[in-house]
């Protein structure tokens, strides 16, 4: 900083001048004043490019669930369609698990075929549901329809109304949190908008 008194160069923190004592400030508020600040570039965004980035963020984070919830119901929905298909007319009773097979890890989880076994006046058979699960998850018990001519055709039921009851509550979780959120940005895009304009 020169001082226009004696000439002599001050540090921009000085409220006087080293030299001759003369108050600076003046200078320096001043020439704050009188500066020409059209060169600088200055960035504006509007409230549609932060609505648009808000999206692309829930889109992200939600669309996944709503993908595995879609699957779980298409999956569970078709497996119990067939199932009743298939053990329509049958008898039903009682499956406990006695044994595993065809067991193999996916990752870190082992998956295994439960086999289970069902009692038919007097006389015991067994089988497996037609998919592999988690083996510390599979169920000590399961409801097992049968054909009462021949006790051997069965249907097992793996419990797909349960997976698709949380793929119905995950798609639906994810529409309504994207639906309530996507209104609240759009609400705040015109505030925005005008706080950018008034500024």
């Amino acid at each position: 900083m020169k001082c226009p008194n004696c000439g002599s160069y001050n540090k921009n923190t000085n409220i006087r001048c080293d030299f001759c004592g003369n108050e600076l400030n003046s200078v320096n508020y001043d020439n704050f004043l009188n500066s020409d600040y059209s060169n600088i570039p200055t960035f504006k965004i509007s409230g549609k490019k932060v609505g648009c980035f808000g999206n692309a963020i829930l889109i992200f984070v939600l669309v996944p669930w709503f993908l595995v919830g879609l699957v779980f119901v298409l999956m569970s929905g078709s497996s119990i369609m067939s199932n009743n298909t298939k053990s329509k007319g049958m008898q039903e009773t009682q499956g406990t698990l006695v044994d595993y097979s065809d067991c193999q890890y996916e990752g870190n989880v082992l998956m295994c075929n439960g086999v289970y076994e069902y009692v038919v006046d007097g006389v015991s058979y067994k089988g497996s549901p037609s998919i592999r699960g988690s083996k510390s998850a599979l169920k000590e018990t399961i409801i097992v329809k049968y054909n009462s001519n021949n006790p051997s055709e069965y249907v097992m039921d793996f419990g797909w109304g349960i997976f698709f009851v949380v793929g119905v509550i995950m798609m639906i979780f994810s529409l309504v949190l994207f639906i309530s959120i996507r209104l609240i940005i759009k609400k705040h895009q015109k505030k925005f908008d005008e706080n950018m304009e008034s500024n």
